[in-house]
């Protein structure tokens, strides 16, 4: 083996040792999340399912099933996964109000992950029937957050008007 080529070998080696090995930089403590799709589960059907992605630098997301949170505003909430129905009407968007307290909220369970690297990344998707959790509406969309255990709201994610007619 020529000494240039040796050299390469040895620089690309080295490279991807000390690019592959460096730890994930991540340190706010604040959750972030993003839209990624709302989408029928099958033709025939009147379920719909919701997809967030989520980030969260210090890995504390998920709540007991009985467990409660206490949030920026210092009030208690026991739900972590937030989420706003819109409906269109009268050329504006509109909040439906649910007789249920909770609404679509739900809970987004403890996660596990590693003491090493604590930062945490995944979907979350709620499951949504069309005329039960959807209102019977048109057009839709929705707006959502996460709460992390430490009390930190996400960025508010809102997402594209749907249509849901036929």
């Amino acid at each position: 083996m020529k000494l240039t080529s040796k050299i390469l070998l040895i620089g690309i080696i080295a490279g991807a040792l000390t690019t592959s090995c460096k730890k994930e930089q991540c340190t706010e403590p604040v959750p972030e999340m993003t839209f990624l799709e709302f989408y029928q589960s099958g033709q025939d059907t009147n379920e719909f399912r919701l997809v967030f992605k989520f980030n969260d630098c210090d890995g504390d997301i998920g709540m007991e099933s009985t467990g409660s949170i206490l949030d920026e505003e210092g009030a208690v909430q026991t739900t972590n996964f937030k989420i706003d129905l819109y409906y269109y009407a009268d050329d504006q968007w509109n909040l439906h109000v649910f007789q249920s307290e909770d609404g679509l909220n739900s809970k987004i369970p403890p996660l596990g992950n590693s003491t090493k690297n604590p930062i945490l990344d995944g979907e979350v998707e709620k499951i949504l029937g069309r005329y039960t959790s959807l209102g019977g509406y048109d057009t839709i969309m929705f707006k959502s957050r996460i709460l992390d255990n430490a009390g930190h709201y996400s960025n508010l994610v809102e997402t594209p008007g749907f249509s849901l007619s036929k």
